[in-house]
């Protein structure tokens, strides 16, 4: 039955479609819809063109977007459940399987056949709808959408319309530190079950591999029929879910999020994979914008081909900016209800076809398939079988201390949070087992490609792991070498400590090193001691600090370590008495040591001598505060980092700390030269004005006095803000290491830097600072500290004065943000 239906469609496929949907251009039989995109789309890029002129209107109508419009913005969402057959016959899917090598009467739409309901559809939907906080439907029933389209055997889809199984819910959303952080609500119109359509395979020459696969469009030339279009119907008749989403969002960021929490949630329930790559989740955004203060929504737009979480973002920011370009020139009424193709090469979208509306798809009741009736004790067992949910599990998280940032890495994979709470059942430190979790153990399942469960690192290993640092049998440094070979070949922590005598290694060549470090991190409190002396020993040059006399750190720092480094370092000789060969030879680990004490001091003394930071309480509140750190240089990427704390991070309770991290011997550099000239600038300048200077990188104001110039546009722009300043001078190109030290030290919440994709880093792969020599080669100073920061690290590229930022963290790459 199946081959001879193939044969009659490749000789006769013509005569399987009226007439009137078919035309002849020039010896080719194309669909209208085909002609149609064609020529849209042609049309489209005539009057498209990139100008000058095009780019400076386009920065003008972002500006006026931020002021004037409002965006509005709906999500429907596709889910693809994991079941062993489809909706309504016993085919299997396996996606990436043969073309129709999984399909029968019912997938192919032939006469007399009858689809008979999987009932996993039905526990799939109601698990669905009770963790989206839906009212379910205790009686509902399928429909038939009836529309045309190649892939649609049936010429219509079972669907359901004006009784979906679930409807009014809401899904909770905590938007990522970076983003602004905080909770977001959006409300949940519908959830209904419906089966999805076959796809098309185009092959450009008329020459196709894939056996088995039905011709569709056909190319006449000297009596040759050649197969331009192939449908392959295994994917037909594969049960959905569709998420239909209030017009909540208002950015695409917000969308993005929205989209990964629902990829969270398919998966946490276990009713399918959400794999975007394997269409297992599919958005179609809509998005229409309005004029501030405007109740009434604007002509809705729906976008296509979106096939991750950043092209979410993208398209729906090029559409706000297109519509708000034909409303500011006059032409709102050329935005029409249509849909819509997101490019991702051209970054554009372009027209695909007009918009149906609920009268073209001539909806009726189903009359193959019975009513779908649930009953209350079915509901409540489903009810009672729920995991605990994403949103959950990030509360209860929170509850136990961790940060933003620890939340929703941890609860973002069900497996790895399940890892997690493993390891913290076995006694591990909460705060220690994330740490590990999301710094070594992340970065070796990203080299390896490997998720956490095909690692032979066990739940634990990893608590034993921890429990030997904290009761200094091993220290930290011996325990990463520990942790790589458990994570590789397996074992246990006791067995590998014995085999190697790791323990007497580690007294013999660095006990009292390692015993430094530790200090450095988790008890400063002997430093701290040793700075408040100094700091009271010399009350005029604290004075002067805390008036803006920041290079009076370099002072304090030269203080603490004259007089303290020998209370500090391993042995009694002052190392400000020896050689250098005498004290390398005596301890080959102690001018690294002296390093990192220097590094310390600079950073308790910053922490010590700051002015104090405003109480919150005294406004009533009883939030606590963030810390932001921004690394300051004399550059425009800098700048352009500032201006995005400051308008979409930063609010009056928080602390900002301006720190520039400089090499010692910077002048021995020529291009330093290039940053030290000295130009006029206003005092008053913004942060705006230093990402517009047109000095070569350097700001307008001389580098004697940039830090100052970002703290005043800082005051200016917040004043409420609380904003110090500190310069770091360091011995070695480590500027990516001392970075990191100030932010463990300072217990920084979010790191900002800003960054630039230059010529020289593409073409040389120059191996930066802070890179030290394993896995960092490639990467500049702001993509070692994303990988490598234990707080959110967010690199920052200013795309114009007015086109918005691309941001790049650990777990979002390439985001954009408008300005």
């Amino acid at each position: 039955m199946a081959s001879t239906l193939f044969r009659t469609i490749q000789t006769h496929s013509f005569m399987l479609y009226p007439t009137t949907l078919l035309r002849r251009s020039n010896g080719v039989f194309y669909c209208t819809m085909k002609s149609t995109h064609s020529q849209t789309a042609t049309q489209e890029k005539q009057q498209i063109r990139v100008t000058p002129q095009n780019q400076q209107n386009k920065a003008k109508t972002l500006d006026k977007i931020a002021k004037d419009y409002e965006a509005i913005i709906g999500i429907e969402t596709h889910v693809q459940l994991s079941t062993l057959t489809k909706a309504f016959c016993g085919c299997p899917y396996n996606y990436g399987s043969q073309p129709n090598t999984s399909i029968c009467p019912i997938c192919m739409g032939l006469p007399g056949a009858l689809p008979v309901l999987n009932s996993k559809v039905i526990e799939s939907a109601v698990k669905l709808g009770l963790a989206l906080n839906c009212k379910l439907s205790l009686n509902s029933k399928f429909d038939r959408k009836q529309y045309f389209y190649p892939d649609l055997p049936k010429g219509y889809q079972i669907s359901q319309f004006d009784i979906p199984i679930a409807t009014g819910g809401y899904l909770d959303v905590d938007l990522p530190i970076e983003f602004g952080g905080g909770h977001r609500r959006f409300g949940i119109t519908r959830v209904h079950m419906e089966e999805d359509a076959g796809k098309l395979l185009h092959s450009e020459d008329g020459d196709y591999s894939q056996e088995n696969t039905i011709p569709h469009i056909l190319h006449y030339n000297d009596s040759t029929i050649k197969i331009l279009c192939h449908v392959d119907l295994n994917r037909a008749g594969v049960p959905l879910l569709e998420i239909v989403s209030e017009p909540d969002m208002r950015t695409g960021v917000e969308a993005a999020e929205y989209a990964a929490e629902l990829q969270r949630l398919v998966r946490y329930l276990g009713v399918s994979n959400g794999n975007m790559q394997e269409g297992s989740l599919r958005c179609d955004v809509n998005v229409s914008i309005r004029p501030v203060g405007q109740l009434e929504f604007g002509t809705k737009v729906e976008i296509k081909n979106l096939n991750s979480f950043s092209s979410i973002n993208r398209a729906i920011d090029f559409e706000i900016a297109r519509q708000a370009l034909l409303y500011s020139q006059g032409q709102g009424d050329q935005i029409v209800q249509e849909t819509r193709l997101w490019e991702e090469g051209a970054q554009k979208t372009i027209t695909m076809r007009k918009k149906e509306g609920l009268a073209d798809y001539r909806y009726f009741p189903e009359p193959d398939l019975p009513e779908v009736i649930l009953s209350a004790e079915y509901i409540n067992s489903i009810s009672s079988s729920l995991p605990e949910l994403p949103e959950m599990k990030r509360r209860r998280y929170e509850k136990m201390g961790l940060s933003m940032q620890d939340v929703l890495f941890l609860a973002n994979d069900m497996n790895v949070a399940q890892f997690f709470d493993a390891t913290i059942a076995k006694g591990a430190d909460v705060k220690l087992a994330a740490n590990w979790i999301m710094g070594d153990i992340a970065a070796y399942m990203k080299n390896e490609k490997l998720s956490i469960n095909e690692i032979k690192l066990t739940s634990e290993e990893l608590a034993e792991l921890i429990a030997s640092i904290k009761s200094s049998t091993i220290s930290g440094k011996i325990g990463k070498e520990i942790l790589f070979e458990l994570m590789a070949k397996g074992g246990t922590v006791k067995r590998i400590i014995g085999e190697k005598d790791l323990v007497q290694i580690d007294r013999q060549l660095g006990g009292e090193f390692s015993h430094f470090l530790t200090l450095q991190i988790v008890d400063p409190s002997e430093i701290e001691k040793m700075v408040n002396k100094v700091l009271s020993e010399n009350p005029k040059q604290l004075e002067q600090y805390r008036g803006g006399k920041t290079k009076l750190q370099g002072f304090f720092a030269g203080q603490d370590f004259s007089s303290n480094d020998q209370k500090l370092l391993p042995g009694n000789e002052n190392i400000k008495g020896q050689g250098k060969s005498r004290a390398s030879e005596q301890d080959p680990y102690r001018e690294i040591k002296c390093q990192e004490l220097k590094t310390l001091v600079v950073v308790v003394a910053v922490a010590i001598s700051r002015q104090p930071p405003q109480q919150d309480m005294e406004a009533g509140g009883n939030s606590t505060p963030r810390k932001v750190m921004l690394v300051a240089d004399p550059t425009r990427e800098s700048a352009g980092a500032l201006q995005y704390a400051l308008s979409h991070v930063l609010v009056e309770q928080d602390e900002l700390i301006l720190i520039h991290v400089e090499h010692q011997s910077a002048w021995k550099n020529p291009f330093a030269t290039l940053l030290k000239k000295q130009t006029s600038s206003s005092s008053n300048q913004t942060p705006s004005a230093l990402c517009s200077s047109s000095d070569g990188g350097a700001p307008a104001a001389g580098e004697e006095d940039f830090l100052d110039q970002m703290k005043h546009a800082c005051e200016v722009a917040q004043p409420k803000l609380q904003v110090s300043v500190s310069r770091v001078q360091m011995d070695a190109n480590n500027k990516a290491a001392v970075i990191l030290s100030l932010t463990n030290m300072l217990g920084i919440d979010l790191l900002v830097i800003g960054q630039r994709r230059n010529l020289s880093n593409a073409i040389l792969r120059y191996k930066r600072p802070g890179g030290a020599s394993r896995g960092a080669r490639g990467m500049d100073t702001a993509e070692y500290l994303i990988e490598n920061s234990k707080c959110t690290c967010v690199g920052v590229q200013r795309k114009g004065q007015n086109a918005g930022y691309l941001l790049n963290t650990k777990t979002h790459k390439n985001f954009w943000l408008l300005a």
